[in-house]
């Protein structure tokens, strides 16, 4: 009898790719979800718990493409290191995407001054009533720099890959974007995808941010999670042009219903 040669195979875990509905902080919808990385033969291992896995990956830099046929496609340049590195995906939705009952939508078109769409505009959504806001800063002060920030008083769950504006309470009230990174401690503590560029007092609110953007009918769709109140007021900023330029509309919003803002003409 001829021996049996027996080897092991050993992986290294180069990247972990977690992909989320941007609405319900879930796994997104269907079955259709395909990531893929440029530049490499390797293909993703789709784990149970909605995670894609690469092995072995050379370090350097990559392009992630991530596309579901509910939401829009998503792609973005990662730096793959030696050591395994986690990147979470929010996916956002198509107008065509199936919304349950109770959320609030803002529905419009974007045109040209010619009646031409708008295609990829940048729309952010701030729902700045504060009864909204989805939780407090507990330190005394939030310094300059800081790139891990405690929170309390939540009114919902904060998840990585969500965006929120920090507001101060003072009437000249300091104001940045920020986006969470990772979840260091559950309903505790967080860690930002950049450093803070300005100080932030104790009681500084957090307030829900939204961000989308146009199709290539310039159609477009903002839609509203969990929030405190049956209404509230929200402030949407549109950019769009190779110069950036932006247009800023005041809107209400009502849970479960739809604001149609109809056509908007940019010049």
């Amino acid at each position: 009898m001829d021996p049996i040669r027996i080897s092991q195979l050993r992986t290294r875990v180069s990247l972990v790719v977690c992909v989320v509905d941007a609405i319900t902080s879930r796994a997104p919808l269907g079955n259709t979800t395909t990531v893929y990385l440029e530049g490499t033969r390797s293909k993703a291992i789709n784990k149970s718990n909605g995670s894609y896995i690469f092995n072995d990956l050379p370090p350097g830099e990559y392009r992630l493409k991530v596309s579901n046929e509910h939401y829009f496609e998503e792609q973005t340049l990662i730096a793959v290191g030696t050591d395994n590195f986690i990147v979470v995906v929010q996916l956002k939705p198509l107008p065509s995407y199936p919304f349950s009952s109770g959320t609030g939508l803002i529905r419009f078109m974007l045109q040209d001054a010619a009646g031409a769409p708008v295609r990829h505009a940048g729309l952010q959504a701030t729902v700045v009533s504060e009864e909204c806001a989805c939780a407090r800063v507990m330190a005394e002060q939030l310094d300059k720099g800081a790139e891990v920030i405690t929170l309390g008083s939540f009114t919902g769950v904060i998840a990585a890959g969500d965006t929120y504006l920090l507001r101060g309470r003072s009437v000249q009230a300091t104001e940045e974007l920020i986006r969470i990174a990772e979840v260091i401690e559950h309903q505790k503590r967080f860690r930002l995808d950049r450093k803070l560029s300005a100080t932030f007092a104790r009681g500084t609110l957090l307030l829900p941010v939204q961000e989308t953007r146009s199709t290539e009918r310039g159609e477009a769709v903002i839609a509203f999670r969990g929030n405190r109140i049956a209404a509230f007021q929200s402030e949407l900023l549109i950019t769009y042009g190779p110069n950036g330029r932006h247009v800023v509309k005041d809107v209400q919003v009502a849970e479960g219903t739809t604001m149609n803002l109809g056509i908007i003409r940019l010049n």
